[in-house]
């Protein structure tokens, strides 16, 4: 039950964190134009890093 109940609320956090990176992002992109790969670089490794640690936390830790 307890476990149920963190996943959720893990999920919770991933969508609203995603939602911010993404407006970040943008603005992001918008402002700084002559940094663009460096700030792809950056920006997709995190998010890929933060996937994969809540992925691993969900199904492997709370499982």
């Amino acid at each position: 039950m307890i476990k149920d109940t963190i996943i959720l609320i893990l999920i919770f956090i991933y969508i609203i964190s995603f939602t911010i990176w993404i407006l970040f992002f943008y603005r992001l992109l918008k402002t700084k134009i002559e940094t663009k790969k460096k700030i792809y670089f950056i920006n997709i490794s995190t998010f890929i890093v933060f996937t994969y640690l809540l992925s691993f936390l969900v199904l492997e830790v709370l499982n």
